[in-house]
């Protein structure tokens, strides 16, 4: 009896490890993004990242496409140092994403 009782845990376990599995992939594969959002991301592993002053907040571009962001962040420019408004005003030019992501991090604290 104790055998039966494990097989058949056993096989419901790996059917819902499936059913899971397979919608983690179909999940992932909905990506949806419109067209102008996945060709500014594109280009973005190619090229550097500019931050710049969008609508009030801080926003990531793509050096080589500088009309439409790549991505729009929730850190307002108004409670920026004046100093990091100017530069943002010009567009502070980021050579690598991790330098991105620490910069973006400085910003945001």
């Amino acid at each position: 009896m104790k055998g039966k009782l494990k097989i058949i845990l056993f096989g419901a376990l790996c059917l819902c490890s499936v059913f899971f599995a397979a919608y983690a992939i179909i999940d992932l594969s909905k990506a949806e993004y419109d067209e102008e959002t996945a060709q500014c991301m594109a280009q973005s592993t190619e090229n550097n990242y500019v931050l710049r002053d969008y609508e009030g907040y801080v926003a990531i571009f793509v050096e080589n496409d500088p009309t439409c962001p790549m991505t729009v962040t929730d850190i307002p420019v108004s409670t920026l140092r004046a100093l990091d408004k100017m530069l943002l005003q010009t567009g502070m030019k980021i050579s690598s994403r991790e330098r991105l992501m620490m910069t973006l991090e400085d910003l945001g604290s």
